[in-house]
């Protein structure tokens, strides 16, 4: 059949429009046809891996905000069930030599921890391990004529070549490809995550060894001042007591030397003699005790104590107008000291403001782990004129209190204020202290 055209400018013959179409895709040549089919595939494909890519960028800009590992378990929790059909993921690490794995969320349902670590302990998760491979194994609790209702999908985790944990996500799924796209992106986060999670863990570590560190030597502080007590209180015992053996010789004699002596006066004599033995005596028995004296140096949450300090000033704040912000850096080690002696540092320091500022006005408290070493800094925008001609023979008593706590605490107090730039307090406080024999 001819079809026979008015205007024929833009028309396409038959054979050249046969280059776009063939009966069959396998056919070679040019000629191809299209299938529609295969292009809604690609398509959906197309739209799946930019789902995945936003939903990872989107991640990975999140967890940057993330200040522990609950935190960024929750946030991983929540980007696992954009890409599974989840009721529950769990992240467990290996603790005791690789024998227990415990879940890093307190949360964790028990049925779903003792379920992993039956599993282990029975060996199914061996070929896990060795094969390094997402696999799913079948939840026997939720098992139905029909099969089982929800499978376990296992992600081994390796640190350094070594079996480091795992993650277990309860799913309706019955069958997933461990090179799918979601099995992909599911490593990818494990990838960006396991990394904090170990650095988390070390610091949490580090800060435990500096709090029992200080704990040790706080202990060795005061043994050593008991020792020192007991041995000054030895020396202190045998000079006393020959004296009184003295005194109470020479009453005895004068007794029966001199008939005509008052038998009270020496009655007196005695009775005070015996006064003083006993307190010696006192005094012998408690420098034999090994009892500990209230202990003053301790390990102390700067960040608890700056928030402590700022609920007692707070109705101050409100009388003067003043406004105070924290910007505390979080899980900081803590230092070896006195609270009460830094409570007493920190109102030393709001004196030198609240003496300096005006109606109105604010400032900053700072906490910040630099360099082994915990600085509390305190930022105003306000001059204080003693500090600006500050000297080391400062009359100022604020100034002289916080040089001379600083000092006890083995650490160092510096002081800047400016009429243009205002007033910066550093309070520098060492994690390490010197043991004083």
């Amino acid at each position: 059949m001819r079809l026979i055209k008015e205007r024929t400018s833009e028309y396409e013959s038959f054979h050249k429009s046969l280059q776009y179409f063939t009966k069959k895709s396998e056919v070679k040549g040019d000629l191809r046809l299209i299938n529609f089919e295969v292009q809604n595939t690609r398509s959906d494909l197309l739209e799946k891996y930019s789902f995945f890519i936003n939903n990872l960028s989107a991640f990975h800009k999140k967890i940057q905000k993330t200040k522990n590992i609950s935190e960024l378990n929750l946030l991983f929790q929540e980007y696992v069930k954009r890409i599974l059909n989840a009721k529950e993921i769990e992240v467990f690490l290996f603790v005791d030599s690789q024998r227990h794995l415990i879940p890093i969320s307190r949360n964790a349902a028990s049925l779903h921890v003792n379920t992993v670590n039956k599993i282990y302990k029975d060996g199914i998760l061996d070929w896990v391990f060795e094969s390094r491979k997402p696999t799913i194994i079948p939840d026997l609790n939720s098992d139905t004529i029909n099969g089982s209702k929800l499978n376990q999908f296992i992600f081994p985790i390796y640190y350094t070549d070594t079996n480091y944990g795992l993650v277990s996500i309860m799913t309706s799924l019955s069958k997933i490809s461990e090179d799918s796209l979601e099995s992909n992106s599911i490593n990818v986060l494990l990838g960006i995550i396991i990394p904090m999670i170990i650095s988390f863990r070390q610091k949490e570590s580090i800060n435990k060894l500096y709090h029992e560190l200080q704990i040790y030597q706080s202990k060795m502080q005061n043994d050593f001042d008991i020792y020192a007590l007991g041995e000054l209180a030895e020396g202190i015992l045998e000079e006393i007591g020959e004296p009184l053996q003295v005194i109470m010789s020479l009453t005895d004699m004068l007794e029966t030397e001199n008939k005509k002596i008052d038998k009270q006066v020496t009655s007196n004599i005695k009775n005070q003699i015996k006064k003083v033995s006993e307190l010696t005596n006192r005094l012998s028995k408690f420098s034999e005790l090994n009892k500990p004296k209230l202990q003053k140096a301790q390990s102390c949450n700067l960040n608890k104590l700056v928030r402590e300090f700022k609920n007692i000033i707070n109705t101050s704040l409100q009388n003067l107008g003043l406004e105070c912000e924290l910007d505390l850096e979080e899980n900081i080690p803590p230092i070896l000291g006195d609270p009460k002696e830094i409570k007493q540092l920190l109102t030393s320091v709001f004196s030198l403001l609240k003496s300096a500022s005006n109606k109105g006005g604010a400032f900053i408290i700072q906490t910040k782990y630099v360099k082994e070493q915990i600085v509390v800094s305190v930022f105003t925008t306000e001059q204080i004129e003693s500090l600006s001609d500050y000297t080391d023979n400062s009359t100022n008593v604020n100034i002289n209190f916080i040089k001379e706590i600083m000092k006890r605490s083995e650490g160092s107090a510096e002081f800047n204020s400016l009429p243009l730039k205002g007033t910066i307090i550093h309070l520098v406080f060492p994690l390490k202290r010197k043991l004083a024999i």
